[in-house]
């Protein structure tokens, strides 16, 4: 998956520059140029990555290959591009007069990355009734109802009690409101359909009809999704982005105003913490993304209501999950709206050494980290102590 990487250190592009092949020499030239924008391009042919190398280097840019390249050992190479954006569109319009080794292509593919960085802000979703703009960081409150849950378990499982913390939460300032039956908690058993059934779909139909907030269903089975759908659902939250029932894409794709959230997920609840593992977690959780959308959108979804999510404390280590959020802007080369769910996770807690009760400040600072980096709805327990911080960090990054 094409990308632009999110360097902040100069040890991280140096990180980069190795795992694609690129000789010591030249990390320690190449190293310095990556003080604006770094373009990852994945597999270009040799003679397209010689080119961009040549017309990188005459105008003040470089652009780094695998040493296969340069002795001719391999016939594609990984690249990364490093100057600015104006030394970019430099590089574009050099390109232009080039009609081999895919060059057009690549072209299209350097320019819909410039402009997903630069234009992305203007968008907005469509949830059947309702328009959620994409100009300031939207608030999902979390409501779950099944007893099992890692957070809030048994506590909102009766009709009464999920209404009045739906109410509560619509006036704490929540934009949409999430409602999931099956705990998809680590190493947690999955239930049957009828059983979700039961748990949300009252909720939610009292919920479409006594409140005005778009409501999320948070479900990976289709029946459940079609249920919801019927009943008026204007959201449809799958923790396995299509992947756990192959009729979920089909029987969403029936609702074009209807979002659907796509979110990475490492096996299964019940084993996804058994010793996770990768070599480049942002990849994998981009490659994994990247075939989900294509999956929503060969299904008929509208590609304009995909939300992604990176699934933080899914089958990650909190190495992974740290990671994840340090390089969060990375993920707006899908070109669609970001979602951070990390509320009050255990990577917080083995962080600061604190019980499920006592991370809102470590929540606080994920949270804020995810929107100031592209973050453009976040997933939260506490919606009325979020709304303040929401609407602070949105004011520091308009004015």
């Amino acid at each position: 998956m094409n990308r632009i990487l999110s360097i902040k250190k100069p040890e991280e592009i140096k990180e980069e520059l190795k795992k694609i092949g690129v000789t010591s020499g030249g990390i320690i030239s190449m190293a310095p140029k990556a003080n604006s924008v770094a373009l990852k391009l994945k597999n270009i042919k040799v003679g397209a990555a010689n080119i961009i190398k040549q017309d990188m280097l005459s105008i003040g840019g470089d652009t780094a290959v695998s040493r296969g390249v340069v002795d001719g050992k391999v016939k594609k190479s990984d690249i990364i591009i490093l100057g600015n954006l104006h030394k970019i569109k430099l590089l574009l319009k050099k390109l232009s007069h080039q009609d081999i080794f895919e060059i057009p292509q690549i072209c299209k593919s350097i320019e819909n990355l410039i402009q997903i960085e630069v234009e992305f802000s203007t968008k907005k979703l469509t949830a059947r009734k309702y328009i959620l703009p994409l100009d300031r960081t939207l608030i999902m409150g979390i409501l779950n109802v099944s007893p099992d849950s890692f957070y809030d378990g048994g506590k909102y499982s009766t009709l009464d009690s999920a209404l009045f913390q739906i109410e509560k939460m619509l006036k704490d300032g929540a934009d949409i409101i999430d409602i999931g039956g099956e705990s998809t908690r680590p190493y947690s058993e999955k239930i049957s359909v009828e059983e979700e059934i039961s748990r949300v779909i009252p909720i939610i139909e009292k919920c479409v009809s006594n409140f005005d907030i778009p409501i999320s269903v948070d479900t990976y089975k289709s029946e459940v999704a079609k249920s919801a759908l019927q009943t008026g659902v204007h959201i449809v939250n799958d923790i396995s982005a299509l992947r756990f029932d192959k009729k979920m894409a089909a029987t969403i794709a029936k609702y074009q105003d209807v979002p659907v959230i796509l979110m990475h997920i490492k096996g299964t609840p019940k084993n996804m913490q058994d010793n996770p593992t990768y070599d480049d977690v942002v990849e994998k959780i981009l490659d994994y993304l990247a075939e989900s959308i294509n999956i929503a959108e060969d299904a008929g979804i509208n590609g304009e209501n995909i939300i992604i999510d990176p699934g933080i404390g899914f089958g990650k280590r909190v190495e992974d999950n740290v990671k994840i959020i340090q390089k969060i802007s990375e993920f707006r080369s899908l070109d669609k709206p970001i979602l951070l769910g990390c509320s009050n996770k255990s990577f917080i807690g083995k962080i600061l050494d604190a019980e499920k009760n006592d991370r809102l400040e470590g929540t606080f600072a994920a949270n804020s980290f995810g929107i100031l980096n592209g973050v453009n709805i976040i997933r939260v327990h506490e919606v009325a102590q979020h709304k303040k911080l929401v609407q602070m960090l949105d004011y520091f990054r308009k004015e």
